[in-house]
């Protein structure tokens, strides 16, 4: 039940010594300074101009415009607009640290460094916001300066074999691909619920997560999150388990719940089967993965095909909430992991506000019971009630999330 407004953060949109608005030029919601030129070395790894956004939400610029022979950089740090405000820049000055790019003011403390997909990876203060960048041509973000640039991942429509009330129906999906040509063993990595389904305008949202994405294309898998019927674009209706009045949201109940749990299984699967169409996915085992109803989706998926998958990320997975829903739900639908002969990796948080570690050992334990392989990782989230959010820290995950994907066949 991940709640996605949760993990918008408003730490850069006040950012002293920052422009005013007369001598900026906007990129989508971004300013940058109107003089804004680099004179960096071109072989130098850190130089241009480095887009992306932070926490997968806030959209941010960093240009690196000269380096000095005592290798400090001056650079532009620039934000776009969030709930707290409009955006805004500031120059500042960096230093270099081993391979990392480091701001020489300890009072705004960002570190840049690479990841092993050659993408540049930010966090700021104490892993406390992450984010995944590329490297753009500052005449061409100028010459076009829309939000388009700030997207790691491409958004897609997959044509499906749904039909609904007569008409096909396409699926939003974005992909992550790796350097190459490929084909690419493929990742598909599912979205949650809204929390409690009352509110529409966030049936809206695209979800996907740069920097889970960008360790899996390091890692030589090409990443793909769809968005399931009347979420983030698809066409369709959303109707997973809601009760008989929507204004409601989500149903407690097992025989509304329960369906609902099928028609995201449905939706899965033809996106899977859109995606294997594709010229650069291997048509061999592919990887699933989740986050919260997400992770149910993926569990229910490989136990219906086992032969088709190698392995499932799970984050925080379970479909309603412990203290709300009727208790067989979410142990019925772990069960559906079958005679999947892989290993489960679980990723759960202290202090989940929807499933207390507790429950979640106990419907892992019905995975057991079948004889599946399972790997539980239970991780905390700095600040309290926060487990569910996890998958927004990766320092928490990232190495055993590595690890894992060393195994997968």
């Amino acid at each position: 039940m991940l709640n996605y407004l949760a993990v918008i953060f408003s730490v850069f949109v006040l950012l002293a010594g920052a422009s005013n608005a007369q001598d900026s030029v906007l990129v989508g919601d971004v300013p940058l300074p109107a003089d804004a030129a680099m004179s960096a070395p071109t072989e130098w790894s850190f130089s241009g101009v480095w887009v992306g956004k932070w926490n997968n939400r806030t959209n941010h610029i960093l240009v690196v415009e000269r380096l000095g022979n005592d290798a400090i950089a001056d650079v532009i740090y620039a934000v776009g607009s969030d709930h707290n405000g409009r955006g805004n820049w500031l120059r500042r000055k960096a230093k270099i640290e081993g391979d990392a790019l480091v701001f020489a003011d300890d009072s705004f403390p960002v570190r840049y460094s690479f990841s092993a997909s050659g993408r540049m990876r930010g966090v700021f203060g104490n892993n406390k916001r992450f984010a995944i960048l590329e490297r753009r041509e500052l005449s061409k973000l100028l010459s076009s300066p829309d939000d388009d640039w700030f997207s790691i991942g491409r958004l897609e429509f997959l044509e499906t074999d749904l039909v609904e009330d007569g008409s096909n129906i396409k699926l939003a999906v974005v992909t992550y691909r790796p350097d190459g040509v490929g084909p690419f063993p493929l990742a598909v990595i599912h979205h949650g619920s809204t929390g409690s389904g009352k509110f529409q305008i966030l049936f809206r949202y695209v979800w996907s997560n740069d920097w889970f994405a960008d360790l899996l294309n390091a890692n030589g898998w090409i990443v793909a999150f769809p968005q399931r019927r009347g979420r983030g674009g698809s066409d369709g209706l959303y109707d997973e388990g809601f009760a008989e009045d929507r204004s409601h949201g989500y149903s407690p109940k097992a025989a509304r719940s329960l369906p609902g749990a099928e028609r995201a299984l449905t939706d899965a699967n033809a996106a899977l089967a859109a995606l294997r169409r594709r010229s650069d996915v291997d048509p061999g085992k592919a990887l699933l993965g989740g986050v919260s109803r997400g992770g149910v989706v993926a569990i229910m998926q490989a136990g219906q095909n086992p032969q088709n998958f190698s392995g499932v990320i799970n984050f925080v997975g379970g479909w309603v909430g412990e203290k709300w829903g009727e208790p067989t739900i979410n142990p019925t639908l772990f069960k559906r992991i079958g005679s999947f002969g892989g290993v489960v990796l679980s990723i759960y948080g202290e202090e989940d506000k929807y499933y207390s570690i507790e429950h979640s050992r106990s419907n892992l334990a019905e995975m057991n019971a079948l004889g599946v392989k399972s790997q539980l990782h239970v991780v905390k989230f700095p600040g309290y009630g926060k487990g569910h959010w996890a998958i927004a820290m990766p320092s928490l995950w990232e190495v055993v999330v590595s690890e894992y994907l060393k195994t997968i066949d």
